[in-house]
């Protein structure tokens, strides 16, 4: 058996050993003369990402916490352009509960130029934060759905269940409280029965529509907010705790009004019955048209 030897040069070898492992530093000739902040993140309490500003000749930046967040020590962590460098350093605790929540930070590019930021934190203003009004109380129906006969319509739920008229000077009260480590704002709510101290009892001549219409829970409990599926999940306390309901949030464009519609499939149409019971058998959603106390 004859065995063959290959000698490879050095040359050779280094310039392979180069192919698979050398990277070369497109800039590292380049001298930078960049000295912006690029990101700013705080370690407790912030909503959302920091609102970056930047001019020829000024930088700011303002991140919005959750009212009521303990700003005396704090520590942010700060991204810089290439290769430069900021103080107070990324990862320093600072004081933000001072001064106007403002501190000034300096950047220096490589090049040593020196551009001062002013970064400053504000509270969140949540615009569902305050206390709704319910004026109105709504649903859609379809009676024989696909079929030439049928007939639908959107009615106020007071129109068939004379009772939900209750339901319309009802109070719902939003407080932001805190946010999650994936950006969900967290908070309160309390929904009351307003002047005259009642809850709706959806019943129609015998027929209980409570699980179609009482989608709104009453009383206290918590919420998230999902600002990706804009939706709002309900967690009532007491007798009804663990009875969670996720809705989306419909507002309009000044955000003075507030839309919560629930899906209250599935239908049970009462054949035997009149019209009304048809409609409230029939209804596919409902909603609470809120209005924004001032």
């Amino acid at each position: 058996m004859n065995l063959r030897i290959t000698t490879i040069g050095a040359g050779m070898l280094l310039g392979l050993s180069c192919l698979s492992g050398c990277t070369d530093d497109p800039f590292e000739d380049i001298e930078s003369n960049e000295r912006a902040i690029t990101g700013f993140s705080l370690d407790k309490g912030q909503i959302g990402v920091a609102d970056i500003v930047r001019t020829p000749e000024t930088g700011t930046v303002t991140v919005y916490v959750v009212r009521g967040t303990d700003l005396t020590n704090v520590v942010p962590r700060i991204e810089t352009s290439y290769k430069a460098h900021v103080s107070p350093a990324s990862g320093e605790a600072v004081d933000f509960s001072t001064g106007n929540r403002t501190k000034t930070y300096s950047v220096t590019s490589e090049s040593g130029q020196t551009r001062e930021w002013t970064v400053q934190v504000k509270d969140y203003q949540s615009d569902m934060d305050g206390t709704w009004k319910v004026t109105n109380m709504q649903f859609q129906y379809f009676i024989g759905e696909g079929e030439s006969w049928g007939w639908n319509g959107t009615k106020n739920v007071a129109n068939n269940i004379a009772d939900a008229t209750k339901e319309n000077d009802n109070t719902l009260a939003f407080t932001t409280t805190g946010v999650t480590d994936d950006g969900k704002i967290t908070g309160t709510y309390t929904h009351s029965p307003g002047p005259d101290g009642a809850f709706a009892d959806f019943n129609y001549k015998g027929t209980d529509y409570n699980y179609k219409f009482r989608r709104l829970p009453k009383n206290q409990g918590t919420f998230v907010r999902d600002f990706a599926a804009n939706t709002i999940t309900f967690s009532p306390g007491g007798q009804a705790a663990g009875q969670t309901k996720t809705i989306t949030i419909e507002f309009n464009a000044d955000k003075s009004t507030l839309k919560l519609p629930f899906n209250v499939q599935p239908y049970d149409i009462d054949w035997g019955g009149d019209g009304n019971k048809q409609e409230l058998g029939g209804a596919k959603t409902t909603w609470y048209m809120l209005q924004k106390e001032k």
